[in-house]
């Protein structure tokens, strides 16, 4: 049964803040040290969405920003798995344990249906908003390796490979995509 009891709120608030200590693992992998959080990365993808959404008053904004801070959820129970273990899984396999986890973790909130139909939205690119997150995915982690590279960090080069690809549909993360190539290209 699905209800607003305080004890299930607390208990998926506490599987959460387990986003906290999950490290990214692509940055593990590459050798950064103190790599960020899946959470550090879902912080900057709901400002992103926030900032960027505000220039697109024709999107609900409402939805963006949903979008924003559950597209990662599921790597409570999944982990973050990194880019060279997903073409082993397989992206339909990988699409029904995100689907099967987010089901699982909000199984006793109110609007579960709800908040696994808008991740299903942004597995599935069906919607401007879960596009326009997909785009603000690519732009986080793009400015966050940025940032690992001004820090010292020189094996980072795969990330930027097609950083633009994709991007026509939204020419202003296309513009700050190009921004953060052009302050690369001056480390």
């Amino acid at each position: 049964m699905q209800s607003l009891d305080s004890q299930h709120l607390l208990t998926l608030y506490n599987q959460l803040l387990t986003l906290k200590s999950l490290p990214r693992t692509g940055w593990l992998q590459r050798g950064v040290a103190n790599a960020e959080s899946i959470a550090d990365h879902s912080f900057g993808m709901a400002i992103l969405a926030l900032l960027i959404g505000e220039t697109m008053p024709h999107l609900d904004h409402h939805k963006l920003l949903k979008i924003a801070l559950l597209h990662d959820l599921a790597e409570v129970h999944l982990t973050d798995l990194p880019t060279s273990a997903k073409r082993f899984v397989g992206a339909a396999t990988k699409h029904a344990a995100e689907q099967q986890a987010l089901t699982d973790l909000f199984q006793h909130i109110l609007h579960r249906d709800e908040h696994v139909a808008l991740w299903s939205e942004y597995s599935e690119g069906s919607s401007v908003e879960a596009r326009l997150v997909k785009a603000i995915d690519r732009l986080e982690m793009l400015a966050q390796t940025l940032a690992y590279e001004r820090a010292g960090n020189r094996n980072l080069n795969e990330f930027w490979q097609d950083a633009e690809q994709g991007l026509d549909e939204f020419p202003l993360i296309q513009a700050m995509v190009l921004d953060l190539q052009k302050q690369r290209e001056t480390l």
